[in-house]
């Protein structure tokens, strides 16, 4: 129920927690491991080796709904775009 998507580093991407929970979606940076932790995940590390990304967890369950994964999906479209 956890996705870990690895966004490519710029300067949009760099905020884009911040917008997201400006919009009212909560997602999380980096993995679980590392919550508080300073510096990057040796498990975010190991996926994305030598690759400039930045990291956003997402959480889901049985209650989310299409809808709201869609909303999602295109708040991120519009916030890179």
């Amino acid at each position: 129920t956890v996705v870990n998507a690895g966004f490519p580093k710029t300067d949009r991407s760099e905020v884009l927690s911040m917008n997201l929970d400006i919009a009212g979606i909560c997602v999380s940076g980096g993995s679980a491991c590392s919550s508080g932790a300073q510096g990057g995940s040796h498990v975010i590390q190991a996926i994305y080796p030598n690759q400039p990304i930045v990291p956003i967890r997402f959480s889901f369950s049985k209650h989310n709904t299409f809808e709201e994964v869609e909303e999602v999906v295109l708040k991120i479209s519009e916030l890179l775009s």
